[in-house]
């Protein structure tokens, strides 16, 4: 997988196991979500900046970017009214190598929790 650090500061924690790639809360089956022409998948937090959902948001979080599939053709064991050998489309696993994951740097206020942010308000009265 290509890991692209789209600008400064903390990025959101990702793992990836197979084809799973996990940032955060969020899980992709990136073999699952693989379509004919290429596909970009946005990871966003919510507009009080706690969440982070698939789909645009208020602050990105992560881009994925998923190649277009890729067919080989191979031998169905049949031949054709001249002899010839039938060949058929199958589709290849997801070249993992070519997937990108770009990451951005995460607000100041991602993470904090509620009790936190109301001590800091009191702090500043």
């Amino acid at each position: 997988m290509i890991i692209t650090n789209v600008n400064d500061g903390p990025k959101a924690s990702y793992s990836l196991s197979g084809t799973k790639l996990t940032i955060g809360d969020v899980t992709i089956d990136l073999q699952e979500r693989q379509e004919t022409s290429e596909r970009v998948i946005d990871i966003c937090l919510d507009n009080q900046l706690k969440t982070m959902r698939e789909g645009l948001g208020a602050w990105y979080v992560a881009n994925v970017i998923i190649p277009p599939k890729q067919y080989e053709l191979v031998l169905t064991g049949e031949k054709d009214a001249d002899g010839k050998d039938i060949m058929a489309e199958q589709e290849m696993a997801l070249d993992m190598s070519k997937v990108e994951l770009r990451l951005w740097g995460l607000p100041a206020e991602f993470g904090q929790d509620e009790t936190s942010s109301e001590q800091q308000e009191g702090v500043a009265e």
